[in-house]
């Protein structure tokens, strides 16, 4: 390999370093309060029936080992219309104006699952 080879190579290679190091301290993103009013009901839809296909994924893969949320959620969505779990979202948010910060995925796992009872983390420290 020629010398241009080499330091295309080694640039290439400083800025995958940097760009991974950088990617690596973004946080994580949850959808709460803030952005799911915002939403059209497909794209309400569209996220329920992604995390519960993602629930799905996870207790199979699981092989009865935990994924207790997941085991949760997946059991849930036998019981409950996509609709009905999305109402239930929007409710909280509209009884509960000052936690539009609490992420939709914790409403769905407090208000459509048993596995997060209302309640059970109102006193928690977040």
């Amino acid at each position: 390999m020629k010398f241009k080879g080499k330091v295309g190579l080694f640039a290439l290679a400083v800025v995958l370093v940097l760009a991974g190091g950088a990617l690596a301290q973004e946080k994580g993103f949850l959808w709460d309060g803030n952005q799911w009013p915002q939403l059209s009901f497909d794209a309400k839809v569209g996220y329920v029936k992604g995390i519960g296909n993602l629930a799905d994924f996870e207790v199979a893969a699981s092989k009865g080992k935990a994924a207790v949320v997941s085991r949760a959620f997946a059991a849930e969505l036998k019981t409950k219309t996509v609709n009905q779990i999305i109402e239930e979202v929007d409710k909280f948010y509209k009884e509960n104006p000052g936690k539009v910060d609490t992420s939709v995925l914790e409403v769905i796992l407090i208000r459509c699952t048993k596995a997060c009872p209302p309640g059970l983390v109102e006193g928690a420290k977040k």
